[in-house]
């Protein structure tokens, strides 16, 4: 008995970090999350005759913790937003996802909320008015099975059959119509190559291949076309600490254009930058490496290269890819999913030497062209989108 108590603790204790992230994006105020988290474990302690599947504690612990947060709200005066947008309710409106998928996908925190409540809208979207509704009053709006079966003028026993049968249907629309959608946020447990949603934004022809190892903090994605030979990727990343552990490729891929954006810009601001992996200072180099894949070549951009000295680490990206990063250009990808990037032009703006980076849409006349300085791609103008 002692040592199932032990067992217990020590697992809400390595939930307690977790929890905690959770309840800060929920009541944005770390302060208040602690609290919110003491009062999740201490309701949880109260009622483990609940959990009734002790490997899915994980997700009882974060229903519990939506409870506590909304209990919260409701005290403070908050309204609630009673819609799929993410803006207001990020959680609320992903529970039905991780309720439907919690057998099958592995939501980490990582992952980006708004794309998931975008496609969860997207896939409700398929669903009967009927269903679709009880869905929302059931797991958007809190409300009870008894209020359900008044709602829909059904007993309680009917409303939640329906609702059985209507995660069901959800279930069946988000791995069927949305299948390579929602696989980016399933655990990647294949050794082998794995199909992405995501197109190659160098031919925008072909939907990526991706690999990618946990254990050793490796990702490598190629595209069938724009990478020919064996060792021929668009990114190649190994032994990067920050990708370890990360079991699905949408918050891997996140993680990862967020490091670089930083690391390249930080090279181009400063003139040198830390290496991840020693932690020594790489100067910046410009120059096209010997090992570099074929579509580097083609492109025919200035080649941002850093290779330390002291652990012989190496990385290297096109200058026009930082554009990438810019806001606007992340929304016309969202908008136009398949995009091509063409090689960069070099003109002058406002006196100085500047490059072009233009994204076209493949489905659409569709494009927004970047103008940045050639030195540091500072952005100094955009067109279209």
């Amino acid at each position: 008995m002692d040592e199932a108590i032990h067992n217990i603790e020590t697992i809400l204790i390595s939930e307690r970090p977790r929890l905690l992230r959770l309840c800060t994006r929920l009541a944005g105020d770390a302060h208040v999350a602690e609290d919110l988290v003491q009062e999740t474990l201490l309701e949880a302690w109260k009622h483990l005759e609940g959990l009734r599947e002790p490997e899915k504690i994980s997700a009882w612990l974060s229903g519990i913790a939506r409870n506590v947060y909304l209990r919260w709200a409701r005290q403070q005066g908050r309204q609630q937003e009673q819609s799929l947008q993410l803006e207001t309710g990020p959680d609320e409106s992903l529970n039905i996802l991780e309720e439907t998928l919690a057998d099958n996908f592995d939501m980490e925190v990582e992952l980006e909320r708004k794309e998931l409540a975008e496609l969860l809208d997207r896939a409700m979207d398929l669903l009967s008015p009927e269903t679709r509704t009880s869905l929302l009053e059931r797991y958007v709006r809190q409300s009870s099975l008894s209020e359900v079966a008044s709602l829909m003028g059904v007993n309680i026993h009917t409303a939640s059959m329906r609702l059985k049968r209507g995660t069901l249907a959800l279930r069946r629309v988000l791995t069927d119509e949305f299948k390579l959608e929602t696989e980016a946020y399933a655990p990647n447990e294949s050794a082998e190559w794995t199909q992405l949603a995501l197109w190659c934004h160098h031919c925008g022809q072909h939907r990526l291949l991706g690999k990618l190892d946990p254990v050793q903090g490796d990702l490598y994605l190629k595209c069938p076309g724009c990478c020919p030979r064996v060792n021929d990727y668009v990114s190649w990343n190994t032994g990067i600490k920050f990708l370890e552990g990360l079991k699905s490729f949408k918050p891997a891929l996140t993680r990862l254009e967020k490091w670089s954006s930083n690391h390249y810009r930080t090279a181009l601001r400063e003139g040198s930058v830390t290496c991840t992996k020693c932690g020594q200072p790489i100067p910046l180099n410009f120059g096209i490496p010997a090992d570099t894949s074929s579509w580097v070549r083609q492109h025919n951009s200035i080649v941002i290269d850093l290779r330390c000295n002291h652990c012989d680490s190496r990385c290297h990206t096109c200058m026009d890819t930082l554009a990438f990063d810019l806001p606007e250009v992340q929304a016309f990808r969202r908008r136009y999913p398949r995009i091509r990037l063409l090689p960069p032009r070099q003109i002058e703006a406002e006196g100085a030497p500047a490059l072009v980076a233009t994204c076209e849409s493949i489905t659409s006349a569709a494009k927004i062209e970047v103008v940045a300085t050639r030195e540091r791609f500072d952005v100094l103008s955009i067109y279209g989108g």
